[in-house]
């Protein structure tokens, strides 16, 4: 209702599939939805912690559905690639799964983390955190009207995250008394850590 003349319209939010239904459900013909997620941004919204190279050298996810136009998909490209991101095309199911792991898990165990860390030892105890915790935690500053919405329009994608993490660190308290497990997801977790920081362009 707000866009007056012929449009390609664009998204960027974190979850793809719902976004798309009610793109597809009340858009007039002049009107050409390509779903996309830039991923850029920080912990804190607002234009008072806006910067002029948000986007530059981070990818920018874009996820038509199989009847978006070919040039209604390349100009979105384009314009994500004018910003200074890296496009890239991807199915709105594939997002929706790995973006489960990669940014909505993460998001969801550190919040937790942070939360169970200081209820427990409150601010004497955080007082005497080092490093770890402070760099570890960063995300636990992020709005929760947000991850709200996002942990309800991806719940099916985010329940199996949140079981597999949490058959992990059950595991690892099986197994304190011995550490062969905690050596095993160290041994795991330093791998693909690795690999995190050799695709960053952080």
């Amino acid at each position: 209702d707000h866009v007056k003349a012929t449009a390609i319209v664009t998204d960027v939010g974190s979850t793809k599939r719902d976004i798309v239904q009610a793109a597809g459900m009340g858009s007039a013909a002049r009107l050409t939805f390509v779903a996309g997620h830039p991923i850029a941004g920080a912990a804190v919204g607002g234009l008072q912690n806006a910067r002029a190279d948000l986007f530059r050298n981070r990818p920018w996810l874009v996820t038509p559905t199989p009847s978006a136009p070919d040039d209604a998909v390349r100009r979105v490209l384009q314009f994500a690639a004018a910003l200074g991101s890296t496009p890239t095309v991807m199915t709105l199911a594939d997002h929706d799964r790995v973006f489960a792991f990669v940014s909505h898990l993460p998001q969801l165990a550190v919040s937790a983390m942070m939360a169970v860390s200081g209820d427990a030892v409150g601010t004497e105890g955080l007082a005497l955190a080092g490093r770890g915790l402070l760099d570890t935690t960063r995300l636990a500053s992020s709005p929760s009207d947000i991850w709200r919405d996002v942990a309800l329009v991806n719940a099916d994608q985010i329940g199996p995250a949140l079981d597999a993490f949490i058959a992990v660190l059950q595991s690892l308290r099986a197994d304190l008394a011995h550490g062969e497990r905690l050596a095993e997801v160290f041994a795991d977790a330093a791998r693909w850590r690795d690999e995190l920081v050799s695709h960053s362009t952080l």
